[in-house]
């Protein structure tokens, strides 16, 4: 990537929040993928949850974001194979008309919050991991 942006000038790519982004929703994708790319965050996407745990093992990220629309079980299947890993990864989980109760290590969100409000999340989320701290319950 020859262009970077001015806020970007001097940060290392190891030193920005790697996120790997799961969702079937195309323009959910598209936009999220847009912005937090343009935000600083090093982005990876799926297309699905089938497709996500390989990508997880490939980019080891600081964050996974989960669309948890399609089905609830296969999401939970899913947080509890990421939860399984060597190494921690914050979930967060985001859906059209997410559930007040969550499990205690992941995070909800509106699939279409405020796009600063899902960055702060991330961020959030990233500095925890790192910290090793648990993850805050909850819906934003």
């Amino acid at each position: 990537m020859a262009r970077t942006t001015a806020h970007l000038q001097g940060v290392e790519p190891s030193e920005r929040i790697r996120v790997v982004l799961a969702a079937r929703d195309r323009r959910f994708v598209r936009v999220t993928s847009f912005l937090l790319g343009r935000k600083g965050f090093l982005i990876e996407s799926v297309r699905g949850p089938e497709h996500l745990l390989s990508a997880v093992d490939r980019h080891r990220p600081d964050v996974v974001i989960l669309d948890g629309t399609d089905s609830l079980t296969a999401t939970a299947k899913t947080i509890a194979a990421i939860e399984d890993l060597s190494y921690p990864v914050a979930i967060l989980v985001v859906a059209d008309a997410p559930e007040v109760s969550s499990p205690k290590s992941v995070r909800l969100l509106h699939k279409w919050t405020p796009f600063d409000q899902l960055a702060d999340e991330v961020e959030r989320l990233s500095a925890d991991t790192d910290g090793h701290e648990e993850v805050t319950n909850g819906v934003a």
